[in-house]
């Protein structure tokens, strides 16, 4: 069992820790609109991923299909786009000559700049400076790039917010920041919802880069990216930067203005399509004009999955791995469904008295064969051959005989490394390697958790009946009945499951076996230690004599009486266990409640990797002292 969990962990870490660069999904985003020559509209739209041609533009007007008049890029109209180049300086840019290369990557950014761009320099280490105003000369934004140079501490807000305040003299321009940034703020007199706010009083979209490693706040940089309708991407090598400045100069340029003739009254919305990517904006009324935060775009996605995953390929994979975990439970649960009395098992029944009375098999008892196929029972024989080296498959029948699940070993230890090894997968390929580790700790660990809380529910209930049943036996044996005689009768009027293992105890005895042995297995079956003490005494005494009917009336009492102990313990260490239940659930409850709140809060913890650890460590103590408290407070009487 512990190689196979060790290969299942080691399989799972080795695909999940090649995640890829996290890029922003592909997406059409509304920047404007303007209603202020009604019934002339003209929508401002931006096109991220995939490039978008004038043809391929989807218009609606509250609902209804409408042709546009004119499609024209962004580029080629008098629309002055202003574009931020907010750059960080901080002695953390000078590992691995990260700043060479981000001076490098937004020189070309400006070289390939369009006429009618406006680009300002705003830099940032402790302090935030303007390096350079909004202009269009090639030469001086290159020169203001070169005179970049690394030192101090990082204010990441600070810098924000001043790249946010440079369009309040320049409202003609299209406002969009491009940040780059490697490291958490430290120095800044502004906060992330400061940060936010200005974003989107300049009516801004902002494309976060994230230099991945160190202190990087990735959460902080996403969720500015997210508010203002911008991207977010995140590179782990400096030298990359070339490319992810290029995507998002492609993204910032590829806008189109689109113009049509509204037939409305009242309110307008719309919504375009491009290419499977859709967004909606409105209402607005006629004669005004929406731009940044007031559109209130909602953006549809066209993919759910990081870029990585959106390929078909992958999605193919994804695919897979979900019918595969389908159809397992299908077969499953038609081999469930159809199970009946096995054909061994209605063999025996002729052992029982009148045609079976003694051992009914009703529906669902025996094992039931989850494999049906030659494919899968080869590999539940793998399994099973893996498993025999220790001592797992029989820990398993044990406890699967305790919860009394008609599942045989080797199947039921296949399925569940089936199943966890799927989960994990499709967790890991979605949501990457600390949620898949989550999810191999939950799915590994609930149905283990079940299963023995299935095993003891039955034990108690078992324990439970044995006091009567020791009685109805006595009583039985007093009456001048023979022990298998007195077995049988207790049999007929008692329930499950201390009924069953009567019956199967008498089956057993009537084909030859050793009452004292059918015995032992049942108490083996059961793991109840009072039915242990009560075969030892009834093997005892088939072998040295004695009064049997006294001997079994004298242990109910003695149950009956450790029963009672056992409440008052119960009752004495209620307080332990609420507190065990209280202080298990108490951090879960507050960081719900916290990211309920004020979610930002929580982003160091969720999206940084030193947070995700500690939240999995979090997780194994408490855990382990939940246990720890209930294992002190779980007095044996």
């Amino acid at each position: 069992m512990k190689r196979l969990l060790a290969a299942l962990l080691v399989a799972t870490l080795s695909l999940v820790a090649v995640a890829p660069t996290a890029t922003a999904a592909e997406s059409i985003i509304i920047r404007k609109l303007d209603f202020s020559q009604f019934p002339t509209v003209v929508i401002s739209a931006q096109v991220t991923g995939a490039g978008a041609t004038p043809g391929s533009f989807a218009l609606r007007e509250n609902g209804k299909i409408v042709t546009p008049d004119a499609v024209v890029p962004l580029g080629k109209t008098d629309t002055p786009v202003g574009i931020a180049l907010v750059i960080d300086i901080s002695g953390s840019m000078r590992q691995g000559s990260k700043l060479l290369a981000a001076k490098e990557a937004a020189k070309q950014f400006v070289a390939q700049k369009l006429e009618n761009d406006q680009i300002a320099v705003v830099a940032f280490n402790q302090v935030a400076t303007v390096v350079s105003g909004f202009t269009g000369d090639k030469d001086a934004l290159g020169k203001a790039i070169d005179g970049l140079s690394e030192g101090g501490e990082t204010s990441l807000f600070d810098g924000v917010r001043t790249a946010a305040t440079l369009f309040g003299d320049r409202t003609d321009l299209q406002a969009n920041i491009v940040l780059l940034s490697d490291g958490a703020d430290t120095t800044s007199q502004s906060t992330v919802e400061a940060a936010e706010g200005a974003i989107l009083s300049a009516k801004a979209s902002l494309f976060a880069i994230g230099l991945v490693g160190g202190e990087s706040d990735a959460g902080s940089l996403r969720r500015l990216a997210s508010a203002s309708g911008g991207t977010y991407t995140e590179t782990t090598d400096p030298q990359s930067l070339k490319s992810v400045y290029q995507t998002v100069q492609r993204d910032i340029q590829n806008q189109f203005e689109i113009s049509y003739t509204s037939t409305a009254t009242g309110s307008v919305s719309v919504s375009l399509a491009s290419g499977g990517r859709i967004a909606v904006a409105g209402p607005v009324n006629a004669g005004s004009v929406a731009e940044g935060v007031a559109v209130s775009p909602e953006v549809v996605r066209r993919s759910r999955f990081a870029k990585p995953l959106a390929g078909s390929g992958s999605l193919a994979a994804i695919a897979v791995l979900v019918f595969l975990g389908a159809a397992l439970v299908v077969v499953g649960g038609i081999a469930i469904s159809r199970r009946g009395v096995p054909g061994l098992a209605s063999r025996l029944q002729q052992y029982g008295p009148e045609g079976g009375a003694a051992f009914e098999v009703q529906p669902g008892s025996g094992d039931v064969e989850l494999a049906q196929t030659a494919l899968v029972q080869r590999a539940v024989d793998a399994t099973a051959r893996l498993a025999k080296r220790g001592k797992t498959l029989d820990t398993l029948e044990l406890k699967l005989d305790a919860a009394d699940l008609p599942v045989r070993p080797a199947e039921a230890l296949f399925f569940y490394v089936v199943g966890v090894t799927s989960v994990v997968l499709i967790v890991g390929l979605l949501s990457g390697l600390f949620p898949a580790l989550l999810a191999l700790i939950v799915v590994g660990l609930v149905p283990v958790a079940v299963l023995n809380a299935l095993g003891r529910r039955r034990q108690a209930k078992f324990a439970s009946q044995l006091p009567d049943v020791l009685r109805l036996l006595a009583s039985s044996l007093r009456a001048g009945f023979s022990l298998l005689q007195a077995a049988d009768a207790t049999a007929e009027q008692i329930d499950d499951p201390m009924g069953k293992e009567l019956r199967r105890v008498l089956v057993e005895a009537r084909l030859g076996r050793p009452l004292e042995v059918a015995l032992e297995d049942s108490a083996k079956r059961a793991h109840v230690p009072d039915f242990d003490w009560v075969v030892m005494a009834i093997g005892i005494q088939r072998e040295v004599g004695g009064n049997l009917a006294e001997l079994l009336s004298t242990v109910a009492d003695t149950m009956v009486a450790r029963e009672r102990l056992r409440q008052e313990v119960k009752t004495l260490t209620a307080e332990g266990r609420i507190s065990a239940i209280v202080l298990a659930a108490l951090p879960v409850l507050i960081g719900v409640a916290v990211y309920v709140l004020n979610p930002g809060y929580l982003d160091p913890l969720l999206h940084r990797t030193g947070g995700q650890i500690a939240i999995l460590l979090a997780t194994l103590t408490g855990i382990a002292g939940f246990i720890w408290m209930r294992k002190i407070v779980d007095v044996q009487a």
